[in-house]
């Protein structure tokens, strides 16, 4: 009964849903979307909902599918199907329970629960979850369910408890060996301790972090950047404007060897605001211009608008008030005020700050609508510039009220300011005794390790021996022979690879090599009538060998695999932008027109060789050089499909035959032997094209392209 209810409840809501053309496939549906990683929620969602529409999935399959459209429902912010998801995804285990997927939909209960600011609700459910991760041992998940009990405690009420949750954390997350979610129970600590006014603690947690992302194997720099970027952040917060430089700067530093353009902004404007505070407003504007160039080049209007009011505010530092209403006017008009309302507000004041020594109705009329009595630094500055500016107009009493509103919320703040720190003293003493909890929970978790460890050497003891015993006499016989079968595999690639090579080349040079010989001979007894002619053909018959023996020494690198490439992570934007204006030159010397269209998002990022892609970029540029009518078009496309780069490369006529197609890619093969040595074509460009387009994962196909001519096709993987 409760598997006929379960199986009609889902039925109902997956008619509830849009339908979808997307292909109904598990395993490649499980493939496509996994847990972990960048990925669509929107696309994978659609592809979970097709599935749910099918009635051959096994319970199993079912179990994960509900689950992983619940989470995606929830990352996009549909709480309300999430909701009904859940509700399903709940009477689907009751009737086919599993103690993972049961921790996995209370984890996302959590999630949905925290989101929506229901602390406690929120708590319950990732506890509950950790109680089933524990059974199955899954220290990944049980390690992500304690740093989410600690954000939900912390969230809902100043309650120290949320630190042994982060040390539970810390330890799973040791126990799985995950570097990732190791340093996010390390960002959650520290925040949690900045939340609490425990600055002096959420510095020792930072400066931790930073002790342990350094003695890992291979530091990741993003992680590096990040836990500087916070240790400046407490910096600030302390009012050490020095130290808080030089963490921006550090972190800086790492986002440029990731060139992480995003953040080495945002890292350059936070450097430009300590300046600022260091009353050095040359280096402060330096820094100012540096994350405007940035911005302007990722198109981050925010940001951009954050740098450009920066420079307005050196400007208003150096007393040029028109200059400094000019910036900060630019930067207000690029930030939103609903998303990024802190730092309008601010920027707000600045901006009639400025205003006030030269417009003040301006000043006041901009300012006046936004101003609250609210006991914040940018209120009460708001207020002393409203007074200003009242007081340039001769309205002294309007002037004086505003003053005397920031004169009061000054005396509020300054007391906010002695609760607060009445307030943490007093959680330091509680904090204190948290400590000798979190201490003893540490060191049963260090026992516990210490026991486990032991049981796990003896139990891999036992096993070796065991191993050792059966498989001795097995590899005894299995040894030699599996040495001779290497060595005449290896020998045996060697030989195949030496004859292909030896044919290559005695086929190749047999041709130009006899035409130098003729003309050597026919310069030798007098019988040319233009020597000059003949030592330029003798010349470019020279070039094209040395042009051949190259290719065929690269391409024999790559059939050895000793062929490196140097993979570097770049935007695949920029990089196919400057693969085209490589090409444009030579494409247009020749009496043939480019055309581009590059559909690739700024975001999209690709893992590649640069000097390689424009090798490739080169050979296919010079191919539909030599082999297109003059005057003709080569016509390149970039795009995205799904997680793959698409290149698309056409030329116009003549095409090539539909026999001749499949074989352009062999070695020094051409439709036109004697056509191709008189263009300077070696027969293998597309053949290392194909190659190293192979090495970079990707595949290369050629067919019939609609201009008249050869269409070539280049898939890459995008890095996701």
């Amino acid at each position: 009964m409760k598997n006929l209810f379960a199986l009609t409840f889902a039925a109902q809501l997956c008619a509830l849903w849009p339908s979808v053309s997307h292909s109904a496939d598990f395993a490649s549906y499980a493939q496509q979307f996994p847990l972990k990683g960048k990925k669509d929620f929107r696309t994978a969602l659609e592809e979970g909902e097709a599935l749910l529409a099918e009635s051959t999935l096994t319970p199993e399959q079912r179990t994960f599918v509900l689950h992983r459209t619940a989470l995606h429902l929830v990352r996009l912010d549909d709480y309300d199907r999430a909701q009904i998801r859940l509700d399903a995804l709940e009477s689907h285990l009751n009737a086919h329970p599993d103690d993972s997927m049961l921790g996995k939909y209370h984890w996302v209960r959590g999630d949905l629960a925290y989101r929506l600011s229901d602390s406690q609700t929120a708590q319950t459910h990732f506890l509950k979850a950790s109680e089933f991760f524990s059974r199955t041992q899954d220290w990944r998940m049980l390690s992500h369910a304690h740093r989410m009990v600690a954000n939900a405690v912390a969230k809902g009420s100043p309650d120290l408890n949320a630190i042994e949750h982060i040390t539970l954390a810390k330890h799973y997350a040791e126990l799985d060996n995950n570097i990732p979610l190791h340093n996010a129970a390390f960002d959650t600590e520290a925040r949690i301790y900045k939340l609490f006014g425990q600055l002096d603690r959420a510095l020792e947690s930072r400066q931790d972090q930073l002790t342990w992302l350094k003695k890992q194997a291979t530091p990741d720099p993003a992680m590096l950047s990040a836990t500087y970027y916070g240790l400046a952040d407490i910096f600030v917060d302390f009012g050490d404007h020095q130290a808080a430089l030089d963490g921006f700067s550090q972190s800086y530093r790492f986002d440029a060897q990731v060139n992480d353009r995003l953040y080495m902004g945002q890292n350059q404007i936070r450097i430009a605001e300590q300046y600022l505070q260091l009353n050095d407003l040359d280096a402060a504007e330096k820094a100012f211009e540096r994350a405007k160039a940035l911005n302007e080049e990722i198109n981050h209007k925010r940001n951009l608008g954050w740098a450009i009011a920066g420079l307005g505010r050196v400007q208003l530092a150096k007393a040029d008030y028109p200059q400094a209403a000019n910036f900060i006017g630019q930067g207000l008009a690029l930030i939103n005020p609903d998303t990024s309302r802190a730092l309008y507000l601010n920027n707000l004041v600045w901006y009639a700050s400025a205003l006030s020594h030269q417009n003040p109705d301006q000043a006041i009329e901009q300012l006046t609508p936004y101003f609250t009595a609210s006991a914040t630094d940018t209120m009460i500055e708001a207020a002393k510039v409203l007074a200003f500016a009242h007081q340039q107009q001769q309205n002294f009493k309007a002037a004086l009220t505003y003053q005397t509103h920031a004169t009061a919320l000054l005396k509020q703040q300054t007391e906010q300011s002695r609760l607060t720190r009445l307030a943490a003293k007093k959680r330091d003493a509680e904090l204190n005794l948290e400590t000798l909890k979190v201490n003893q929970l540490q060191s049963g978790l260090d026992e516990q390790k210490r026991q486990s460890r032991m049981q796990s050497v003896v139990l891999a003891a036992a096993i070796i021996v065991l191993l050792n015993f059966f498989l001795m006499f097995y590899l005894y016989h299995l040894k030699k022979r599996k040495v001779m079968e290497k060595e005449a595999t290896v020998l045996n690639q060697a030989l195949t690879l030496k004859q292909q090579l030896l044919a290559d080349v005695s086929h190749e040079l047999r041709t130009p090599l006899t035409v130098l010989k003729l003309n050597i001979e026919a310069l030798q007894h007098n019988l040319i009538t233009d020597p000059d002619a003949t030592y330029q053909l003798m010349q470019s018959r020279l070039s094209m060998l040395n042009t051949l023996i190259a290719d065929i020494y690269e391409l024999a690198q790559a059939d050895t695999h000793s062929l490196q490439l140097d993979l570097q992570t770049r935007p695949a934007r920029v990089l196919f932008d400057e693969l085209l204006s490589g090409i444009k030159p030579l494409i247009e010397q020749d009496d043939l027109t480019l055309t581009t269209d590059n559909r690739l998002a700024d975001t999209d990022l690709i893992v590649c060789d640069s000097n390689r892609m424009h090798q490739i970029f080169n050979n296919l540029a010079r191919n539909s050089c030599h082999y297109s009518n003059k005057p003709g078009r080569v016509s390149v496309t970039i795009a995205r499909q799904e997680s793959l780069l698409v290149c698309h490369f056409d030329d116009s006529s003549p095409g090539v035959s539909d026999e001749d197609l499949p074989r352009l890619t062999e070695r020094l093969y051409r439709c036109d032997k004697s056509r191709s040595r008189d263009l300077g074509g070696s027969g293998l460009g597309l053949s290392i094209c194909q190659k190293l387009t192979e090495l970079h994962q990707g595949t290369l196909s050629l067919s019939h392209s609609e201009l008249g001519g050869l269409r070539v096709t280049l898939t890459l993987p995008l890095n996701t």
